[in-house]
């Protein structure tokens, strides 16, 4: 035997309204207070790393204190778009480069949301 009350309460739970904005994190759940942001490190450096074509490339980061490795030993580079979500526990080269939260929040603004390609600049002579 079914209830009314608890009828009602089950059409009042499928009724509620669901805010979409909970969906997505906010710029406090988005970032990890006492994480080392790598993007605020001075060691964090962007680089052109050569793309399909002779005349194009792409950004990337790595790390100039050789912090980033793969498992076979090579260097490892990180998308350029994407460096704002890299962070780690501890790192004993860490150099801050200023305050973390305020780098990191105009950092995501400025970014691009893909990959760039850029074509390298060839000079004319004379």
């Amino acid at each position: 035997m079914i209830r009314i009350a608890d009828v009602e309460e089950q059409e009042e739970e499928k009724h509620q309204s669901i805010d979409p904005a909970d969906d997505y994190p906010t710029e406090e759940q988005d970032f990890h207070a006492g994480k080392i942001y790598c993007a605020n490190c001075i060691h964090c450096k962007l680089v052109p790393e050569k793309s399909t074509g002779d005349d194009r490339y792409v950004l990337r980061i790595r790390c100039a204190a050789g912090k980033w490795k793969k498992k076979l030993g090579e260097e490892k580079l990180y998308k350029y778009c994407t460096i704002t979500r890299r962070y780690l526990d501890n790192c004993d080269t860490y150099e801050e480069m200023g305050d973390t939260r305020t780098y990191i929040r105009e950092l995501k603004k400025s970014l691009p949301e893909k990959d760039e390609l850029y074509v390298l600049f060839q000079g004319t002579e004379e």
